[in-house]
């Protein structure tokens, strides 16, 4: 069972893996939640009920699940480097009806979901999964990430071409 004080930890989890401060959700919610009541429930001093908790989950985009998991020690994955795909570019490519993209979508949603990112800005694919992913979209790893790059669904960080 999971207790108050977990459930107010993973607010704060939520929230900072969004990299949002308590004001800056002030802000986004045009004032609708207030920095001191978003902190009060995170450090588990103001109850949160449920209507409050589905609504706030609802603002970040996350499922009211989600409060209810609690983190686990984070697995060691090899190394080699993995895909690591733009979510902002694709969710803004949605409604171009190219079923690559909506695939792409509904698989790295339920990726999300599994590992409790709610990040929501880039999601990397470990060196292990992108065989699945490939299998899964009907194309060879070296093909999927050439229609990935051809759609510019890969991250690039700044300076990179």
């Amino acid at each position: 069972m999971t207790t108050p004080i977990e459930i107010s930890k993973r607010l704060r989890q939520i929230r900072k893996q969004q990299n949002l401060t308590l004001k800056q959700v002030e802000i986004r919610s045009r004032g609708k939640w207030k920095a001191v009541v978003i902190g009060s429930y995170e450090r588990g001093t103001r109850s949160l009920s449920i209507s409050k908790a589905k609504s706030l989950c609802e603002f970040y985009g996350v499922p009211l699940s989600a409060l209810f998991q609690i983190e686990t020690s984070k697995q060691t994955f090899d190394s080699k480097p993995g895909l690591r795909i733009d979510l902002r570019h694709l969710r803004s490519r949605l409604s171009e009806n190219d079923p690559l993209i909506n695939q792409l979508h509904s698989l790295l949603s339920f990726i999300a979901r599994r590992r409790d990112d709610w990040n929501g800005e880039i999601m990397s694919i470990r060196s292990q999964d992108n065989e699945a992913l490939g299998l899964l979209l009907q194309k060879e790893p070296e093909e999927l990430k050439r229609a990935l790059e051809i759609r510019e669904l890969l991250f690039k960080a700044r300076g990179q071409a």
